[in-house]
């Protein structure tokens, strides 16, 4: 039996578990979803990569990739933004940060200064001509005005790239402020990097609220990965490794360096495509990962499905509850606390038990769209669980 063939048993066997768990029956539907960004929308063909944070304010902030002609990656591209101020139950129209005309505007994430009340957008572009990652640049927009207008965007390639290396991309997801005493309030920002030969992922960070930036050394990965901080003082990265597979890594000097990386396998993941995205949040010493567990797909339609959330109360070391969010298409997402103490989450999903397959230029109106949910409050008590 070849090890592809074992993989996917070993997979159908774990989401058979999954399906049959406590935690199964007790989700399916039951949280409320809304609907922010749907494809087809305002004239844009898809809407993907969500990035979510929370203001000062308390505003909830959901930025986007608007892929203006088709949902094919690093087709014409710009970021897009909706605000809610009233913790999700309704969002404003529409607002693009950047015009690339036909370039690429990618990855965004997202950032909050909790102190000076500054939002952060980080974003790469890839020009039309070349995707070879050696003309790619970096991009960050600010907004000083809990996001109602935002500066034009400015390239910051040569303050955060390191020397002989090339921006491959950011997060996806969003960044951080450290709250730990040790590094208090240091920004962190993930970002991919690449020599030519191969990329490593590289933290970067700011001590100043963002005015100056520093680059970190490469970390023993490189791809799609996002940062959280748990317990204080510890961050950790969970990375998208390749099929169904999760690999994670620490660091101890605020993002500057990373230990040895190992796969998690108690955490699951979709294995069409490489894998797909999760999202961190860490709250002290409670650490929360999100993303589609997969299914069994078909040839009609792909395997990212399946939403869950996981908790971990030392810090990611292990994991003691996971619970089925929801149970069809589901693929990227991010999650943010809100200010009264919930936590919310943006998914990219569809009401079809998978994507369809399709050829991407001719994915009908609808075919994605980007949900967010509001968890219940028990979510964050140690004590408890849904």
């Amino acid at each position: 039996m070849s090890s592809k063939l074992i993989f996917k048993c070993v997979l159908i066997l774990s989401l058979v578990c999954f399906f049959n768990s406590e935690a199964s029956e007790r989700s399916v539907d039951t949280i409320p979803k809304t609907t922010v960004f749907n494809a087809g929308d305002d004239g844009i063909d898809s809407y993907r990569i969500p990035t979510l944070t929370t203001s000062k304010k308390g505003t909830l902030l959901l930025f986007a990739e608007a892929r203006k002609i088709s949902s094919t990656d690093k087709t014409p591209t710009d970021i897009a933004l909706k605000r809610s101020e009233d913790h999700g139950k309704s969002w404003s129209e529409i607002q693009l940060l950047t015009d690339g005309g036909d370039d690429a505007f990618m990855d965004p994430v997202a950032l909050v200064d909790q102190v000076t009340g500054r939002l952060f957008l980080f974003t790469t572009l890839w020009p039309s001509d070349d995707h070879s990652k050696l003309k790619n640049t970096a991009w960050v927009v600010i907004s000083d005005d809990d996001g109602l207008t935002w500066s034009k965007p400015r390239n910051i390639t040569q303050d955060i790239v390191a020397p002989n290396h090339y921006i491959g991309g950011f997060g996806p997801g969003a960044g951080i402020q450290m709250q730990g005493l040790q590094f208090k309030n240091r920004l962190i920002i993930p970002t991919r990097q690449t020599d030519r030969k191969i990329s490593k992922n590289r933290t970067i960070y700011s001590d100043d609220h963002g005015e100056t930036w520093q680059t970190g050394h490469a970390a023993p990965d490189g791809g799609e990965y996002q940062i959280a901080e748990s317990p204080h003082n510890v961050l950790r990265y969970n990375l998208r490794a390749g099929k169904g597979k999760r690999t994670v890594a620490v660091s101890n000097d605020g993002g500057m360096s990373w230990g040895e990386s190992h796969i998690d396998f108690r955490l699951q993941s979709s294995v069409d495509y490489g894998g797909c995205q999760g999202s961190m949040l860490g709250i002290d010493t409670m650490l929360f990962y999100v993303g589609p567990a997969g299914g069994l797909g078909s040839a009609n339609y792909e395997d990212r499905q399946n939403l869950f959330i996981y908790r971990s109360l030392n810090g990611g070391k292990t994991w003691e509850n996971d619970h089925l969010l929801y149970d069809k298409s589901a693929g990227y997402s991010c999650i943010t606390q809100l200010s009264d103490g919930r936590l919310a989450i943006v998914f990219e999903t569809s009401d079809s038990e998978g994507f369809p397959k399709m050829t991407p230029g001719n994915r009908p109106p609808g075919w994605m769209r980007l949900d967010v949910m509001i968890l219940p409050e028990r979510i964050t008590d140690k004590k408890a669980w849904f």
